[in-house]
């Protein structure tokens, strides 16, 4: 488990009062576009300000992680500083949501809310009490230091009111596509490490699902089957009746050029 992020006070009018222990928080993952999102509850929700950073700890680090199974590029100093600025709302309602093949991450609560948004961007701007200066830095700073990470990987920060009452903080970046190298003999392209051993084990294997992919590289069948689409895509995998997958000859070729 990650150490507990002494991390950000979201310059925001919102209160602090510890842990709600009847709202434990949630952790939606949207794995494929217009389907039900898996969603992941918190075990062992603390119901004390003592237990607190246990919880952010485990929040960041479970987020992080479904969002890296998932391809995001979403640096994991973004998850700690959103879900610390759920101190402010006392974790009521919280919901820290996945998108985009792990590439947006969304926060949000059902606490008081961000009256002044413009303001909770910029440093020095901080509703932080004493309670919430026990486990977050209380100066003002996250909310801009995230918007200056995402600003460095051509990403964006939003604030908005959430329904009825709260807040929701989105980060987002935008996926690295498969890009094509220099000109080769046959057509190439950037797999990523896991993507090509994706390939080559569905050369060992074939006709092979997404199941025994995931086994074989120890990801989620998600995953796995997100990489077969990309393959499919670039022309290297072809799929059966089944779904299995086999590669073809430019999957073939494409080995014989980088290995």
């Amino acid at each position: 488990m990650a150490t507990p992020p002494q991390s950000h006070d979201a310059s925001a009018s919102r209160d602090s009062g510890g842990v709600q222990d009847t709202d434990p928080p949630r952790i939606a993952v949207y794995v494929e576009a217009y389907s039900p999102p898996l969603v992941i509850p918190v075990a062992d929700y603390p119901s004390s300000d003592d237990h607190l950073p246990q919880l952010m700890s485990a929040l960041v680090t479970r987020a992080h992680s479904l969002a890296q199974e998932q391809g995001g590029r979403l640096p994991l100093a973004v998850f700690q500083e959103l879900i610390a600025n759920l101190v402010h709302a006392s974790f009521a309602g919280a919901v820290i949501t996945i998108l985009d093949h792990g590439n947006t991450v969304r926060v949000s609560d059902r606490g008081p809310g961000i009256p002044d948004k413009e303001a909770a961007l910029r440093p020095g701007f901080t509703s932080a009490d004493a309670r919430a200066k026990r486990f977050i830095r209380g100066v003002g700073a996250g909310l801009s230091m995230v918007r200056e990470t995402l600003a460095g990987l051509d990403g964006t920060l939003e604030l908005e009111d959430n329904l009825g009452r709260g807040t929701v903080v989105t980060a987002r970046v935008r996926s690295e596509p498969i890009t094509a190298l220099a000109h080769t003999s046959v057509p190439a392209y950037n797999l990523s490490e896991r993507q090509l051993k994706t390939l080559l084990l569905a050369v060992e294997l074939a006709p092979v699902g997404p199941t025994r992919i995931a086994q074989e590289l120890g990801v989620s069948t998600s995953t796995a089957y997100r990489d077969f689409v990309s393959l499919e895509e670039a022309g290297f995998l072809t799929s059966g009746h089944t779904g299995h997958r086999s590669v073809t000859d430019a999957g073939l070729a494409y080995l014989d050029v980088v290995l």
